[in-house]
């Protein structure tokens, strides 16, 4: 298969539904692959150090990236080739011909709430590394009794390992050290999109209940004293898909931004092993993009993050699939990269069905996305 080949979506489509044989929606063929079988396992310690590299493509009609709070104009007519099962998308193309970063949005509904499921797990965990006034590396989190690595936690709810917990249990965690209302208003100021609600959990209760930070025995940060059983959650995480995907581009190109457009009290040391965790989704839904493409063996420097986020929706009675993620790679000299969320959704009566059906769709997109991105046809 190679870049010319690729262009038959249809095709290409068929070819992930064909991969999907023997699988269901409690395992599926690209949504739960694991980073164990990616290509790139191994280049996830450098993610980092690859994004000290220029995004030097130069894009037109960009504008410089924008500041924090500041809602940036989005396109919402430029993703019409995406197919009609990615219900909102939301994609970030930024780059530079020297200057300040220079980024262009281009969106499906992005701003319309919705949920996200688990791809939301990255707010909270993002919003108690720059409340951390400590080194990430040397955190534990504390309280009934366990004493656990911080970067572990974060890893484990990437992964889906349960190393130490389930990944619900644990990012529930995460939402105990700020009251709902303020959590929520963090997330508003930083994307300047204040329709988003963001008062829930994840379908099970905290895997510590009341978790303090500490490093070398000092206290840096503790639960709040609000309840965050699920029975009492405020309300819904619905955001936006411009919610993740400025998260997203906010931590792909830390390195390069002003501090105006940085996530307030981040730092790049306690970014990275955030960084290397991102690396370790379980979805690899850009590793067979690049394969399908026939460059997985051209590019450079690759950085693939990632969050899935998967459910039934028994209010819609439909499947979702949601996928954020920031991609960068050089290809043909150019340092390439983007930031997007897209999410899926299919209603045919049939949960397995379903599920096969939009992973597979979710790969073909994906796959399409990132042929234009590398053909310069993503304006």
């Amino acid at each position: 298969m190679t870049l010319l080949l690729a262009i038959d979506r249809e095709k290409v489509y068929n070819d992930f539904l064909k991969a999907e044989a023997g699988f269901n929606s409690y395992k599926l063929a690209f949504l739960d692959k694991g980073i164990k079988n990616s290509p790139y396992q191994n280049q996830v310690e450098n993610y980092p150090e690859h994004l000290t590299r220029l995004p030097n493509l130069a894009i037109p009609g960009a504008k410089t990236f924008p500041n924090v709070g500041e809602l940036p104009d989005i396109d919402e007519q430029a993703l019409s080739f995406i197919h009609p099962d990615i219900k909102e998308a939301c994609i970030c193309l930024v780059g530079t011909a020297g200057g300040p970063l220079k980024s262009r949005w281009l969106g499906r509904n992005s701003l319309d709430k919705c949920q996200y499921w688990s791809s939301t797990k990255i707010i909270a965990i993002l919003n108690v590394i720059c409340s951390i006034n400590g080194d990430i590396n040397k955190c534990k989190i504390c309280g009934d009794g366990n004493f656990l690595d911080f970067n572990e936690v974060v890893e484990d709810i990437f992964t889906y390992g349960k190393k130490i917990g389930g990944s619900n249990a644990l990012a529930a965690m995460f939402k105990c050290f700020q009251i709902y209302v303020d959590l929520e208003s963090w997330l508003k100021e930083i994307t300047g999109n204040n329709h988003t609600e963001f008062q829930g959990l994840y379908g099970e209760e905290p895997f510590i209940f009341s978790p303090q930070i500490t490093q070398d025995d000092r206290v840096l940060l503790s639960a709040v004293s609000e309840s965050k059983k699920r029975a009492e959650q405020p309300g819904e995480n619905t955001v936006a898909t411009y919610d993740l995907t400025r998260i997203m581009s906010m931590v792909g190109y830390y390195y390069h931004l002003p501090e105006s457009a940085k996530l307030p009290g981040m730092s790049w040391e306690n970014l990275q092993p955030f960084i290397r965790n991102a690396g370790k989704d379980t979805a690899r839904y850009v590793d067979v993009a690049l394969e399908k493409l026939g460059i997985q063996d051209s590019i450079k420097y690759p950085v693939i993050l990632s969050k899935l986020g998967f459910g039934y929706s028994s209010s819609r009675k439909r499947t979702e699939l949601t996928y954020t993620c920031f991609i960068q790679f050089e290809y043909q000299q150019k340092v390439r990269s983007m930031a997007m969320t897209l999410r899926a959704a299919r209603a045919l009566g049939d949960f397995d069905k379903e599920a096969v059906e939009i992973d597979a769709r979710m790969a073909a997109e994906v796959t399409e996305i990132l042929r234009r991105l590398v053909t310069d046809e993503l304006e």
